[in-house]
């Protein structure tokens, strides 16, 4: 049977493993027979007083001379028959989480590292103490808002609770980067300062991180692209915030407690409530932030400074601090003239040239790889384009090419093939206006 993963920041993924956990918490504070709650530990199932010697309900209940005897030469046997399955058919036996190195089609590893038994460095989050001050604070307010108050917790802490990991550097980040810049050549700027960072965490910890940066340049030249493609193969949670449309500093900051629909932010519960402390989370469109009442930049003031990131407090929720110093910011802008200069003084300000028409091939190349791996029918598909029909979206600006690959992809798989062909490829008019900022091939 298929296994089919939805992509890490996917809506639905979020409320899928909220609903798992939340049950399996609820499995852990019930007993299992008749359904009372029982003082759980949290760790492993409880059963209430009257069914406590009741055998048979957990695994652990059984004795050892109940537990299935394994042969040894048969258990081979079955070693030896997996080692003969090819990648495509061990496929849908590999799970995400499970420990297992994955393949890419060719028996190749994965780029990035299973980290999954490697100890990651941790970090204090927050104050627990706090977090049950919060709670308590809510007690006197109604069912309704302590209910909201103790959803929140009981999040947090099956996220990690007081503490939280950082995401790892796979070992071979340094052909990882040259991976990157293959894929977006034009970001060459990007790649040299990741690789400056990179060499210094893998003298220490390996953590994934890097100081906040500001990618300028024209339109549609794959700047949120890019930074998707680095959360992506470093296996960080991954998020953007659309600054152009932003009229408060509430998707950042939360709204203050003193509303009575006040919320969390996005940003807190991105931190809060995953385990790991050091997403990528993208700033687009920084520069087309307008005046408003409410200065949607005011909470970079703190976020974009590690010292004060450290201690940073979500507006509706003031009664603990949450680390947010760790988080990999990537800021993108088509010019600087609107962005004040505190910001800018809290950034690496680097200018991203247009590409020319021979790397937009090579972006085309990795956004259609992108799209094979997020979809469920994405190995009906050949692995790379062909040159002819590289050739035909070089006219396009990067921020099209996602649209003209799925109806191109859309256009094979109605005739029935699992290559995209020059004619599958639909231009908008204006594409061979080269008034679009492209730099043409030599005049780089």
């Amino acid at each position: 049977m298929a296994h089919y993963q939805l992509p890490s920041d996917h809506a639905a993924a979020h409320a899928v493993m909220d609903l798992i956990a939340e049950t399996k918490n609820l499995s852990l504070h019930h007993c299992p027979v008749c359904g009372l709650p029982v003082s759980g530990n949290g760790t492993s199932p409880q059963r209430c007083e009257r069914h406590e010697n009741q055998l048979g309900l957990f695994a652990e209940d059984l004795r050892p001379s109940q537990q299935p005897k394994i042969d040894e030469q048969e258990l081979r046997q079955v070693v030896r028959d997996l080692g003969k399955l090819t990648a495509e058919e061990t496929r849908p036996f590999v799970q995400e989480g499970e420990g297992v190195q994955q393949t890419t089609e060719e028996g190749k590893a994965p780029k990035t590292d299973p980290v999954e038994t490697e100890q990651r460095p941790t970090i204090v989050f927050l104050d627990g103490t706090g977090l049950e001050a919060f709670v308590d604070r809510h007690r006197p307010k109604g069912d309704e808002k302590l209910r909201r108050a103790q959803a929140i917790q009981d999040r947090i802490k099956r996220a990690g609770h007081e503490r939280r990991q950082l995401g790892l550097l796979p070992l071979d980040w340094a052909a990882l980067m040259d991976d990157f810049e293959a894929a977006f050549p034009n970001f060459r700027e990007l790649a040299e300062v990741l690789r400056d960072h990179f060499a210094l965490s893998s003298l220490g910890d390996r953590r994934a991180n890097w100081p906040p940066v500001l990618l300028v340049g024209p339109a549609g030249i794959g700047k949120t692209e890019a930074a998707r493609w680095l959360a992506d193969w470093m296996s960080l949670p991954f998020r953007v915030f659309d600054m152009a449309s932003t009229q408060s500093s509430s998707p950042l900051a939360g709204s203050e407690a003193f509303w009575n629909n006040s919320e969390p932010g996005t940003l807190f519960e991105l931190l809060a409530y995953q385990p790991l402390a050091n997403p990528v989370v993208v700033l687009d469109e920084l520069d087309k932030v307008g005046r408003q009442q409410y200065d949607p930049l005011a909470a970079l003031y703190t976020l974009l400074e590690p010292r004060s990131a450290r201690n940073f407090i979500d507006l509706s929720i003031r009664d603990f601090s949450i680390d947010a110093s760790h988080v990999n910011w990537i800021a993108t802008a088509n010019e600087l003239t609107s962005i004040p200069d505190p910001i800018l003084s809290r950034l690496t300000v680097l200018h991203i040239p247009s590409p020319t028409p021979k790397q937009v091939g090579s972006i085309a190349q990795s956004i259609y790889a992108r799209l094979r791996d997020e979809a469920s029918w994405g190995n009906a598909f050949v692995e790379k384009l062909d040159i002819e029909v590289l050739e035909k979206l070089q006219t396009l600006a990067p921020r099209s090419l996602g649209l003209a690959l799925r109806r191109a992809l859309g256009a094979a798989a109605r005739d029935g093939r699992g290559i995209v062909q020059v004619n599958d490829i639909t231009l908008p008019p204006d594409a061979n206006n080269r008034g679009m900022g492209f730099i043409r091939d030599g005049l780089n």
